[in-house]
């Protein structure tokens, strides 16, 4: 194989990316009914007044709160298009919060 061949290759990403049935994410969430409060709760974390943990716990509407908003992992197409559209972006920054996801 010489080098023209493993960058032809990795651009067409056939050797070097998971497959798709194994891409997969881990991710948390605030379920609340209203974009004024997800905006109240992210100037919550923001500030340090509490945690993600705590404010998933006190102010989600999701089954997910008492686990501090966690969803586990699940790979694309498991999740509502809206929100999936948000986790599996390239431009989503691993660790940075996102939304509000409406």
């Amino acid at each position: 194989m010489g080098l023209f061949d493993a960058f032809s290759k990795a651009f067409a990403n056939q050797d070097y990316g998971p497959p798709a049935e194994q891409v997969r994410a881990t991710a948390r969430h605030i379920l609340v009914p209203t974009k004024e409060e997800a905006q109240v709760v992210m100037k919550m974390i923001a500030s340090g007044e509490q945690s993600f943990e705590e404010c998933a716990q006190q102010f989600s509407t999701c089954p997910s709160a008492s686990k501090g908003g966690s969803l586990g992992s699940f790979g694309p197409g498991t999740m509502v298009k809206e929100f999936d559209q948000v986790i599996f972006s390239p431009e989503t920054r691993i660790g940075e919060i996102q939304g509000p996801v409406l």
